[in-house]
């Protein structure tokens, strides 16, 4: 009987040893997973710092998609990524130029995530104005003194609206000629100056985005008057009054009233003779 008794001891604790060894190996798994995880975890995190802390992350700009050679590049097409300095090109667009790319043909084709490169276009390291000129539209360019150009604070994507006087002394009249035009360049500055500290800048000239009817206005209204540009603020959608201001309205003098001209009395029908002789 106690020999029985051993050998079923025997047999439980060798059913027991496999089952032992699982637990175990699960055990000691669950163990290397928690600790290798961590490990990999503190890697990461720690070399995350060594970049942020060593190396100036600089935005260029990146195709969304493949763009094939003689396509024209849209605000879409475009997109940042951060990449460290030094492995930037110096011929890379970067996020503080790259509207000077919009509207640009390709000379070459591109691929979608890499860099893009001024010397990807047509126009080179030199962007072409043209490729800003909304399709359908045209850029005018209009003579201003320094009144007109806001004493130089004013800058490309400002709004303005162009008034027109014409006529002289109390004759004078001032139109609303234009409005809500959109500056896009002053001089031969393109882009908004972030860096003038409040500084006057000098230009004579600004361009404007316009019709190609609007241009013809413009140029008449130079010939036949004096263009004043008037800055407003671009969430204002408000329109000018229709009717000119005159040097009467001015000085709150009634105008008067227009002579209205005085009818003729209708002839009455009458015969003529011819008298011979006469």
């Amino acid at each position: 009987m106690s020999v029985q008794k051993s050998t079923e001891r025997s047999s439980r604790s060798r059913n027991l040893k496999p089952l032992l060894m699982l637990f175990l190996s699960l055990a000691l798994g669950a163990v290397g997973v928690f600790y290798s995880r961590n490990y990999i975890q503190e890697q990461v995190a720690f070399y995350r710092n060594q970049l942020e802390t060593t190396e100036t992350l600089v935005k260029v700009v990146v195709p969304t998609r493949n763009i094939r050679r003689g396509e024209v590049i849209t605000q879409n097409d475009l997109a940042m990524r951060d990449v460290p300095e030094q492995y930037v090109d110096m011929n890379s667009i970067n996020g503080s130029n790259y509207e000077n790319a919009i509207g640009q043909r390709l000379e070459y084709d591109v691929t979608e995530g890499r860099p893009l490169q001024w010397s990807h276009l047509e126009g080179g390291l030199t962007p072409t104005f043209s490729g800003k000129v909304e399709s359908g539209l045209r850029a005018m360019t209009v003579r201003v003194d320094e009144i007109n150009s806001i004493s130089g604070f004013l800058q490309p994507k400002d709004k303005v609206d162009l008034l027109l006087s014409y006529g002289s002394s109390e004759e004078s009249q001032i139109f609303p000629l234009i409005q809500k035009l959109n500056v896009i360049a002053t001089g031969v500055q393109t882009m908004v100056d972030k860096q003038s500290d409040s500084r006057e800048r000098s230009f004579n000239t600004i361009t404007v985005h316009v019709s190609p009817e609007q241009a013809q206005k413009i140029t008449l209204a130079q010939q036949v008057g004096r263009l004043t540009a008037v800055l407003r603020n671009p969430e204002d959608d408000g329109s000018l009054a229709d009717s000119p201001i005159t040097v009467a309205h001015l000085l709150n003098i009634p105008e008067p009233e227009p002579v209205k001209p005085k009818k003729r009395r209708p002839r009455k029908p009458s015969i003529e003779y011819i008298v011979e002789g006469h």
